[in-house]
């Protein structure tokens, strides 16, 4: 009888333990990498931009402080905040509650657009006001700017904006940021929130969606939904009224925010061309020319865009 010949196997019993050692000390590694958060894994997006993650927590939400969109109940105590609205979702206080200031006759240099064909105009200047809504199924990119609140911007003009709060920093300023990017849902729930007060108080369903829309943009006409307009306050002023234009974070920026792309979107005397009331802490990426431009001559978006496509 022939016999069989005995061959060693392939893995002896000490060379297996020592790759199943080597197994776990290998899945110990990625799963300490993970927890810790310091992972090259993560979306590179969602990192804080270096030397701005030391902006102090505010605790302000996206949405409006003072209509009940809190993190927690510590903000209705916060200084500041009895009259605070929060950009286009309530009405700032300008001396006489409601009053909608007009400009002076002043023909303009165009004829204003009101609907517009954003196809034609580059990102950054498109155009979102009650005339021109954006497309159902848009959401901008955006990026984590690694400052109080989780707030989020453009990914394209999220550099510039740093940029900005950096330079009034380095001159003895602390402006803070209220609100940036907001979702058209939470929109539409602001929107519906203001109408129904209206009506609380005796308006027919007309003219209280008109009143609302003054103070609140429809959904998907609001720049928070397009993600380049970001409200600014000062740290020792933070309710969102026309005060804020009094303070020096406001002057600073009023005065020098062109130089960063951006402009202040609703200023006091162009009140009937934006539909908006008067907000000195709004401000929208419009890019370096065009904010230029329009600083120099004292232009609206509406206006800058309808010269621009007049051309």
């Amino acid at each position: 009888m022939r016999r069989k010949r005995y061959r060693e196997p392939v893995f002896s019993g000490g060379f297996t333990a020592f790759l199943l050692v080597l197994v776990l000390i290998g899945c110990g590694v990625i799963l300490f990498i993970v927890m810790s958060g310091d992972s090259d894994l993560g979306i590179a997006s969602l990192r804080p931009p270096v030397g701005y993650d030391n902006e102090p927590e505010l605790n302000i939400a996206e949405g409006n402080a003072s209509l009940g969109e809190r993190p927690d109940d510590g903000l209705a105590s916060t200084p500041g905040y009895a009259n605070a609205g929060e950009g286009e979702d309530d009405e700032p206080y300008n001396g006489e509650t409601g009053t909608y200031y007009e400009r002076p006759d002043v023909p303009p240099a165009v004829e204003l657009l009101t609907e517009v064909d954003n196809s034609l105009l580059p990102w950054y200047l498109k155009l979102v006001n009650r005339y021109n809504f954006l497309e159902y199924e848009f959401y901008p990119q955006l990026t984590y700017l690694g400052v109080g609140g989780g707030h989020r911007f453009d990914t394209r003009a999220y550099r510039a904006l740093l940029d900005m709060l950096e330079s009034a920093r380095s001159e003895g300023l602390n402006p803070i940021i209220a609100s940036s990017f907001r979702s058209v849902s939470r929109q539409t729930y602001l929107f519906n929130r203001q109408v129904q007060r209206h009506i609380d108080v005796g308006y027919s369903a007309e003219d209280a969606f008109e009143a609302a829309r003054r103070v609140v943009a429809y959904p998907g006409t609001s720049e928070h939904n397009l993600g380049l307009a970001v409200d600014i306050v000062s740290s020792d002023y933070h309710g969102l009224t026309a005060r804020q234009a009094e303070t020096p974070e406001g002057i600073w920026l009023a005065e020098n925010s062109y130089r960063y792309g951006f402009v202040m979107r609703y200023p006091y005397y162009q009140q009937h061309i934006t539909n908006i009331i008067f907000e000195p802490w709004h401000f929208r990426y419009v890019g370096v020319y065009a904010a230029a431009e329009m600083f120099a001559r004292g232009l609206v978006l509406e206006e800058f865009v309808s010269e621009l496509l007049a051309r």
